[in-house]
């Protein structure tokens, strides 16, 4: 009998613990909608830190759509671990969090607050690229919270004083927050965003209310203009026929240059010298979306496109 009761007890506190340290993947916290299915409710998550704001940062437990949430915790503070840091701190990029919170709904976003438990699972680990968008497509509830990036966008307004500047592509106009000009592969822009610089940008998509904004993490130098006036004429080149199956034009009658296609993971496609309107047979290019850059008398622009 006594061997029953602790065989009984230890099933009982298995039991207890698997409870309590069951985790909810994101995607469900999520719920594919507009309000978190768990909102009220106490929840156990875990994933990695992919951009961190002091007591607030970004969690992502999986790559792609709704796989993102957004945590504010003035209280967790993970302990030292000499001699990778030497005193308590709050959670950074690469750090792996379990955490025990509350889930919210604030201005669009979904949150996990108050957090009364949390262990400091991982150290260092690398973050995604993230999901390839257009300024038009971040405005997407399901990227909320998760690493996106936009593979080529023109600066069109410098930091102000809170460190808000905006970016613009083809498809449209976006606020972006933060600033990354330290790189150890040497491919920042030292003097930051300057209207005219072409960029790709790495971030965690930010709901607030209706709109959506990036919150920076990495960007990568495309190319640098002296100023707006070189980097925006050539902006009204299109592509045609986008999309296209055996042939693509572009470029402008009299102007010279050199382009240059890439797919989004940044792989070189094909590059080569223009002279004024260009026809090239695209029948042996990988089908799929691309990005054309071109440079062309002190002028430069880039355009995404698509080949079947």
């Amino acid at each position: 009998m006594k061997s029953i009761q602790i065989l009984f007890s230890f099933l009982s506190i298995f039991f207890l613990t698997s409870q309590v340290c069951t985790q909810t993947p994101l995607s469900e916290i999520q719920g594919q909608a507009t309000v978190s299915p768990f909102e009220g409710e106490v929840v156990t998550v875990e994933g990695k830190v992919t951009e961190y704001f002091g007591d607030t940062w970004y969690l992502q437990d999986d790559y792609g759509a709704w796989n993102g949430l957004y945590c504010v915790g003035p209280d967790v503070l993970v302990a030292a671990n000499p001699p990778y840091w030497s005193s308590p701190r709050q959670p950074v990029v690469g750090d792996v969090l379990q955490l025990t919170g509350t889930i919210v709904e604030q201005d669009g976003n979904t949150q996990l607050v108050d957090i009364t438990d949390f262990v400091h699972v991982d150290f260092w680990n690398a973050t995604a690229m993230g999901t390839a968008v257009s300024i038009s497509e971040m405005a997407d509830e399901s990227l909320e919270g998760t690493r996106v990036r936009f593979e080529d966008v023109t600066v069109v307004s410098a930091p102000d004083e809170y460190g808000y500047w905006t970016v613009s592509d083809d498809t449209g106009e976006t606020a972006v927050f933060g600033v990354d000009t330290d790189d150890a592969g040497n491919n920042e822009d030292a003097d930051g965003p300057t209207p005219g610089d072409r960029y790709r940008v790495y971030g965690a998509l930010r709901q607030v209310g209706e709109t959506y904004q990036l919150d920076v993490g990495d960007i990568d130098t495309l190319a640098l203009a002296v100023g707006v006036a070189e980097a925006f004429p050539a902006q009204h080149w299109t592509v045609f026929p986008n999309p296209g199956v055996d042939w693509i034009s572009f470029g402008e009658n009299g102007v010279r240059g050199t382009w240059e296609v890439f797919d989004l993971l940044g792989r070189k496609v094909a590059s080569g010298d223009m002279i004024g309107l260009m026809r090239l047979d695209v029948t042996s290019w990988q089908r799929g979306s691309l990005v054309l850059f071109w440079e062309a008398e002190h002028v430069s622009g880039s355009v995404k496109f698509t080949l079947r």
